[in-house]
């Protein structure tokens, strides 16, 4: 779920924040006796985490210690990731707070900070994740109506954390036109042709020309929304995870780069009527009035095929480069085949 999992735990590095949370134990855990023991380590590509049991007089539960790796160590990277756990931690702190109301939906409590170290505990949440929901739907080990409902209050969840998050400017699509041209450049004459570039940039052009207001405003996003940092809890409460990524971005940004998610769940093993949906239940929770032709919402559809393309595309598989050419390049055709992007949806 979170990634490469250690058994043997070693807590070195972790030292200085398994002392400050043994001293601050009654701010952190309510109680100045409580028992703080690393279970496990947890190895991710730019984080490691380590689990702990906490026993408390009142009884026993589980955190998560996270810090960030610095690759090189050097002074400027070591601020941007204290950037990171600062930006990380205070959304942690603030949606807890907003949640703490909301019967269906949850957040993981904040624990404690530590910036210096470029680290931050948050308690565990229970749950599995929505990947794992899909795949017990498929095989018929949750009713379906169990799944919608799971998925419109994750669309809820969406929206109300942008309700709670307050940034400030509007969206650019001039922009956003560049930046998505910038990395159809990058897969000219490897995925795709002169004119599946052109073709690409007129139905940008085309969606961008619907959307309304032409200068929509920014939302607070959480940028790398996908059904692995989706927790669902045993009564159905829908919590989401990993903050670092967190930042300004278009309205539809989430909820389209989980749809895009989904459409891969149908490519490999999915129902394709099942994943619709619950595709069309994410939509609904966030707004019943929404649907995937909204331009704003297609235009994003399209940013996220590209850029999962891109990522494709980059990387080094050595003499299986041409045979890899070949799957990048029907994976695109599978992304341009979407519903989202044909003419007709213009009428919607």
């Amino acid at each position: 779920m979170f990634g490469r999992r250690v058994l043997r735990v070693s807590t070195v590095d972790f030292a200085p924040m398994l002392a400050a949370l043994a001293a601050g134990s009654q701010e952190y855990f309510g109680d100045a006796g409580a028992a703080i023991e690393p279970v496990e380590r947890i190895e991710r590509p730019f984080s490691a985490l380590l689990r702990l049991r906490v026993r408390t007089r009142g009884g026993e539960s589980y955190a998560f210690l996270k810090m960030f790796k610095a690759r090189r160590a050097g002074s400027e990277e070591v601020a941007q990731l204290r950037r990171f756990v600062e930006r990380e931690y205070r959304a942690t702190r603030r949606l807890h707070e907003a949640f703490s109301t909301k019967p269906d939906l949850s957040a993981v409590r904040p624990v404690a900070l530590f910036a210096e170290h470029l680290a931050m505990v948050t308690e565990q949440v229970e749950g599995r994740t929505l990947e794992h929901v899909f795949r017990q739907s498929l095989w018929g080990q949750l009713p379906r109506e169990a799944v919608v409902a799971i998925a419109e209050r994750v669309g809820a969840w969406v929206r109300t954390y942008q309700d709670v998050t307050a940034v400030e400017g509007v969206l650019s699509l001039s922009k956003r036109r560049d930046y998505l041209d910038t990395r159809l450049k990058t897969l000219v004459g490897y995925v795709l042709s002169p004119s599946e570039r052109d073709g690409t940039l007129r139905l940008f052009d085309r969606l961008a020309a619907r959307v309304n207001p032409p200068a929509p405003p920014l939302v607070g996003i959480h940028a790398d929304l996908n059904p692995t940092n989706i927790l669902v809890g045993p009564d159905g409460r829908v919590t989401i995870l990993d903050f670092a990524m967190a930042k300004s971005g278009p309205r539809h940004h989430d909820l389209s780069h989980l749809f895009f998610h989904l459409d891969r769940l149908r490519w490999r093993r999915m129902i394709p009527g099942r994943v619709v949906e619950v595709q069309r239940a994410l939509l609904r929770g966030f707004d019943p009035a929404l649907s995937e032709a909204d331009p704003l919402f297609a235009l994003m559809l399209l940013q996220h095929a590209v850029c999962h393309i891109a990522l494709l595309a980059e990387r080094d598989v050595g003499a299986l480069r041409p045979a890899y050419r070949t799957l990048v390049r029907r994976r695109w055709h599978k992304c341009m085949a979407s519903p989202v992007f044909q003419p007709g949806n213009d009428t919607a």
